[in-house]
């Protein structure tokens, strides 16, 4: 006798209000027992079979009058497939079926054709067929459901995403891999008959194996992907790598989730120290939480240091013998503004600032000489040797000051650091890093040299198209070498498909990964859900009322304050007064905490709510003044400079808007941004 949890159950429950969730964590917990006393269920869990299903094995248990759980029983296995109010879930369950793939022999939950007829209706003789070329068994062995087969060699280029909606995730994957022209290899079939022991089947189910595992198993949306960490994110775990590797994916595809499970990984295989970093403070914090649920064994648990790299190196200074830098911690602007006074320069203030910001700290350049020979690849303007003495001029005596104020700059640290590494050793095995895209030169240089060369050294989990603090640095040119081993993840778990598109659809039809290549974005979203709404609003004060409007309306359907957000470019602190006002709820800013409260709205900005989540998103004030800020783009003279700033607000508007699962509104007041134009 088995209990075993279907990922869509997971997800179905935790759709639920949370006294719903409780009397289903608790049916559930009624049926285990009887189970493993009696071997059959209790008559007064109310399981009784279904008509109008396409298996008989299908049931359904009543935690009370309104609430259903679908159950599937498959000789002596119980397989909890799905949960929901009364008519949603027979609805559900009416649609669905289990089955074995005859080639593979994985068990499988499969919708009915209605939605794959549809699909292949409107094919015409001129549309290319995406897989017609391929076998009926070579479709099925990489886990295409046979009722699924005639549909896919008739799928084309224009349909094939409403296909890859209803397909299991790991046919999806391997489609899409044979659409970019890859060489696929059908997985071992299952060996020992049961169905549910194989890599693909443990992609969508969780056999229990005790009280403790169901408990976890019934415990949220954490312990949802702890337990059904998929094959080709649990191969990234697991896989030994001869040198750094890289992993990406667009918004909600996992790099955390992998980067995490990696940490702790390492740390229970390996006795060597564990870092797990990143470039944001907060979402440090956010990574330490999330790995203590992870590792429960303190002692395994402290062998993994979890901090943002700047942080680091001022935690190793000291160590290094560096001293205890103090840390310039205001703009640079005054400072050099300051300096240009005092020398008489005619050096453009914008210009200098932007020498500094992306040529001379980035690279860590402290003399004459160093500047005078280093590469300037990709600026806008071209400098002679004239233009680079005056520029150096101000720069040295800005240095100077820095020196005799006992003060430094997160990248002179860096790099300082990084050099003090590289002459007396490392001092972590393994390196992980998540949001690494946001990583200059000196934090690169800094992560090479915090762990020696070797296998496993480095990982790197990030996305091309979230560089929302640093332009594109060559991850090569500071001796980060993952050539070979880099693997991109396509399925979204987080995002809606309805709200992926839109989020797609702000970026350019292609991105360049770190070395300048080309980078594929597609994408698989597993769940649909109401399309984004744009709003226009005539004033500041009706669209403060049209938000909490929408806010309200979300809590209404069941959501809790903590699940919604409400972001914005810069700015909260008012927004967020007038919105508790308004929607007579508190608000929290996330300011001096990791985790939101969960009976607060959330109003943060964009850039703070980078590495969260939540139901339900606004982003506010999504107007051509706003995005990008026109305070911003005036100080920009380089057209190099104006052209990256464009990118990283694109950018930062894509990473506000998958933020977003379930529901998404965007409101602005005058004109839109011209960035959601598409």
């Amino acid at each position: 006798m088995r209990i075993i949890t279907a990922l869509s159950f997971a997800r179905s429950v935790d759709r639920l209000d949370t006294q719903s969730q409780i009397l289903i964590k608790t049916a559930v917990m009624d049926l285990q027992f009887d189970l493993m006393r009696d071997g059959h269920p209790r008559h007064g869990l109310r399981i009784h079979k279904l008509k109008r299903v396409k298996d008989e094995g299908i049931m359904s248990i009543s935690p009370d009058k309104e609430l259903r759980i679908i159950v599937h029983r498959h000789a002596q296995d119980y397989t909890l497939l799905y949960a929901d109010h009364h008519d949603a879930a027979y609805d559900w369950a009416s649609r669905r079926r289990p089955e074995v793939n005859p080639e593979s022999g994985v068990m499988q939950v499969v919708e009915e054709l209605e939605r794959t007829e549809v699909i292949t209706r409107f094919i015409t003789q001129t549309m290319p067929y995406a897989f017609n070329h391929y076998e009926a068994p070579y479709l099925m062995s990489l886990g295409v459901p046979p009722s699924y087969v005639d549909a896919v060699r008739h799928a084309t280029v224009d349909n094939v995403d409403a296909l890859f909606e209803v397909l299991p995730d790991e046919a999806s994957e391997r489609l899409l891999d044979l659409m970019d022209g890859k060489l696929v290899l059908p997985p071992t079939p299952v060996v020992n008959g049961d169905p549910f022991d194989h890599p693909d089947a443990r992609r969508h189910f969780h056999v229990i194996t005790g009280e403790a595992d169901l408990e976890a198993a019934l415990s949220g949306r954490w312990e949802e992907w702890m337990v059904y960490l998929h094959p080709s994110q649990r191969q990234l775990v697991e896989k030994p790598f001869n040198g750094p590797a890289r992993v990406s994916g667009s918004a909600g595809t996992g790099k955390t989730v992998v980067a995490l499970h990696r940490a702790a990984e390492l740390a229970r295989s390996d006795s060597g120290a564990v870092l797990l970093t990143c470039f944001s403070r907060t979402l440090a914090e956010s990574l330490a939480e999330k790995l203590t649920q992870l590792l429960p064994d303190t002692a395994v648990r402290h062998r993994v240091t979890v901090l943002n790299l700047h942080r680091l190196a001022l935690r190793l200074a000291p160590e290094l013998g560096l001293g205890t830098p103090r840390v310039h911690s205001g703009d640079i602007e005054p400072l050099f503004r300051q300096t240009l006074f005092q020398l008489g320069s005619e050096v453009a203030l914008a210009f200098l600032l932007s020498e500094w910001r992306n040529v001379i700290e980035p690279r860590g350049l402290i003399t004459w000489e160093a500047y005078r020979s280093a590469p300037r690849t990709g600026r806008g303007v071209a400098l002679g040797a004239r233009q680079r003495r005056a520029i150096w001029t101000v720069v040295e005596v800005a240095l100077k000051e820095l020196q005799r104020q006992g003060e430094t700059t997160w990248g002179l640290l860096s790099h300082q650091v990084a050099e003090a590494l590289e002459r007396q050793g490392a001092p972590f095995r393994h390196v992980i890093t998540d949001e690494a895209q946001d990583l200059g030169p000196a934090e690169l240089r800094l992560l090479r040299a915090l762990a020696p060369p070797g296998p496993d050294d480095l990982m790197l989990c990030g996305d091309a198209g979230q560089r929302v603090y640093r332009g594109r640095s060559s991850w090569l040119a500071m001796g980060v070498d993952v050539r070979g081993r880099s693997t991109r993840l396509k399925i979204n778990y987080r995002t809606s498909q309805d709200i992926r598109q839109f989020a797609d659809r702000l970026m350019p039809t292609q991105l360049a990964d770190e070395e300048g290549e080309p980078e594929s974005r597609r994408t698989l979203s597993r769940f649909r859900g109401p399309a984004p709404e744009v709003q226009r609003f005539g004033t500041q004060p009706a669209q403060i009322k049209g938000v909490a409007l929408w806010v309200q309306a979300r809590l209404v359907e069941g959501l809790r304050p903590g699940e919604v957000a409400v972001l914005t470019r810069t700015q909260p602190g008012r927004r967020a007064e007038l919105l508790a006002e308004a929607c007579s709820i508190p608000v929290q800013t996330l300011e001096h905490q990791v985790s939101p409260d969960p009976e607060q709205l959330v109003v943060t900005t964009m850039h703070r709510a980078k590495g969260l989540e939540f139901r339900a998103v606004v982003l506010m004030d999504v107007s051509d003044e706003q995005i990008p800020p026109r305070s911003l783009m005036a100080l920009l003279e380089d057209l190099a400079d104006r052209e990256t700033a464009l990118e990283q607000e694109r950018q930062l508007l894509y990473v506000a808007t998958t933020r977003a699962r379930e529901a998404l509104l965007i409101s602005y007041v005058g004109e839109p941004a011209a960035l959601l134009v598409p």
